[in-house]
């Protein structure tokens, strides 16, 4: 059947409302689970699981909680060699495959933002150690005016760059352990 004729599109709305799942309307109207599915979503039906479906322009699903700590490349490494041992396996089915290609998936992105985010800790340490700095020397600059405008002004400057040290998650000079390359033991990184 190539088309959905409006009746067929009517039929499957209200089935759909009625609470009829996937697999049920796949046999009543003699097409596959993936062009049911299809059909729903340019319905406007949002598809949470395979076996049911809801109305409406979202999906309900649980709250995703934030991980309390990163993942090393480490760990995510050996979690994607798992994945690929589990796909080496005979008789793995289709579902497991989907779920490792997943994981491969996800990790690959994951790694890629592990390395920005890398790069932007980088950044932002650098900024304190900069402001860190010119606090030193502003100090300095300060010691030798004479001018009480320029004292005032010296001194409000000093103290908004240092507001901005305190406020920043990172500490002048302080290095942070690498989730790319973990220090290795004897110093290495």
């Amino acid at each position: 059947m190539p088309y959905w004729t409006h009746p067929e599109e009517m039929n499957l709305i209200h089935m759909v409302e009625e609470g009829r799942g996937i697999e049920e309307l796949s046999e009543i109207f003699k097409r596959s689970p993936e062009a049911i599915r299809l059909k729903l979503r340019r319905l406007g039906f949002a598809l949470p699981e395979k076996s049911k479906v809801t109305t409406g322009s979202t999906t309900t699903l649980p709250e995703i909680k934030p991980a309390k700590e990163l993942i090393s490349m480490e760990e995510m490494l050996k979690l994607l060699l798992g994945s690929l041992e589990q796909l080496r396996n005979p008789g793995v089915s289709a579902a497991e495959i989907k779920r490792c290609r997943t994981i491969v998936s996800t990790a690959r992105n994951y790694m890629n933002m592990l390395r920005t985010f890398e790069k932007m800790s980088e950044l932002e340490q650098w900024l304190v150690n900069s402001q860190n700095k010119m606090v030193e020397l502003t100090k300095r600059q300060l010691q030798d005016t004479k001018d009480p405008a320029e004292r005032q002004r010296l001194e409000r400057e000093i103290a908004h760059m240092q507001e901005f040290i305190e406020k920043s998650p990172y500490k002048p000079f302080q290095k942070k352990p690498s989730l790319i390359a973990p220090t290795m033991p004897g110093g290495y990184s």
